[in-house]
């Protein structure tokens, strides 16, 4: 058996900690295994006790894990490995020892500021232009134009704009709203 590390695959040939940053990555950007007891080379090396390590493995991940992603462990008594499924999950971001981290190519990394900030929007199913924007003043004199003659609407009320979702529910213009603003800091 010839196989490499890829993005959605990590080969480890023991149970040691440095799996557990490829967990994050595989939780927080899209299912993927990880197989123990295989070498970087793709050489099947086995392991001493497969149903032992399975223990290890799991107690490993769910004393490591804000939340604890959700995940399979199935043991080859045969070939004396063990594949870990990883599932990417919906309570983002997913961290081990308060980091995130990501898969690039066959290396695992922390994300940075910016990619974590994402990833916390993305768990609370909240993107960048559904928040609140920072500029509350907005005039949409050139919308209103485009959408009264298009939709047929008499005004840009607040109900048509909770509509596109270009307003909050209090009130309060979205990003989304900011951008389509006559004028906009974008």
């Amino acid at each position: 058996m010839t196989t490499r590390e890829t993005r959605g695959l990590e080969l480890k040939q023991s149970v040691t900690r440095t799996f557990l940053k490829t967990v994050s990555a595989f939780a927080n950007y899209g299912t993927g295994r990880i197989i123990f007891g295989i070498d970087d080379d793709g050489k099947i090396v086995g392991l001493a006790n497969p149903i032992g390590d399975c223990l290890k493995v799991e107690n490993m991940i769910n004393n490591c894990f804000e939340p604890v992603p959700r995940y399979t462990l199935e043991p080859d008594d045969r070939r004396k490995t063990i594949t870990l499924t990883v599932f990417e999950g919906a309570d983002k971001p997913y961290r081990c020892s308060g980091k995130a981290y990501i898969r690039n190519d066959s290396s695992t990394v922390e994300v940075n500021r910016l990619e974590y900030g994402r990833l916390v929007l993305e768990g609370n199913n909240t993107s960048y232009d559904e928040l609140p924007s920072p500029a509350q003043g907005l005039k949409f004199t050139l919308l209103e134009k485009h959408l009264c003659g298009t939709l047929g609407i008499e005004s840009l009320s607040g109900d048509v704009m909770r509509t596109l979702e270009l307003m909050t529910q209090d009130g309060a213009y979205t990003n989304a709203a900011e951008m389509l603003a006559d004028s906009n800091a974008f």
